[in-house]
């Protein structure tokens, strides 16, 4: 009974980050730093996600159908979805030469990437492979450095230093 009693209780899943165990062999304390994941980034860039499509296990548009896990407003996790697809809109690139507007895929899983709609983001952006139907996607990494930008001023700092690129000033509004 007290079995049963603790799988109804909400739990804390923290994100598992390979490179970051310091129990396994391979273990690299840097592999997270901004100069590593820059190198293994496909594309590093700022852009604002302008719109949010998710997707069902079969890997097609599916509408949100609340309710979800632990009365979230969004997929977490156990809800019938593969992930979220988020498209966007590229206002400057420091890796790479991506198109205009890019999709990321966010899969759903209680480590998902979360982007919000008309925020703006520094991004490190990778190619991972996911299982059926979803496939090949480009992806950003819940352990990295990725964030808002507003938030991101000591990687932005990082990554001129880094790749000796200027980063543009904020426009004022």
């Amino acid at each position: 009974m007290i079995f049963g009693v603790c799988l109804l209780l909400p739990t804390v899943a923290a994100a598992y980050c390979p490179g970051s165990d310091s129990t396994r062999p391979a273990y690299d304390p840097d592999y997270y730093s901004v100069p590593k994941e820059l190198a293994r980034a496909r594309y590093v860039l700022i852009g604002k996600v302008v719109r949010e499509i998710w997707l069902g296990e079969d890997g097609k548009p599916k509408r949100l159908e609340p309710p979800f896990q632990f009365g979230e407003p969004r997929p977490w996790g156990f809800d019938p979805y593969a992930g979220a697809v988020y498209e966007v809109e590229i206002a400057r690139a420091f890796k790479g030469h991506p198109a205009s507007r890019i999709r990321l895929f966010s899969e759903n899983s209680t480590a998902r990437f979360w982007l919000d709609i008309g925020s703006t983001y520094l991004l490190f952006v990778t190619e991972e492979k996911f299982d059926a139907p979803i496939g090949t996607r480009l992806t950003i990494d819940t352990c990295g450095n990725s964030g808002l930008v507003e938030k991101s001023t000591a990687t932005l700092n990082i990554l001129v230093k880094t790749k000796n690129v200027h980063v543009p000033r904020a426009r004022e509004e």
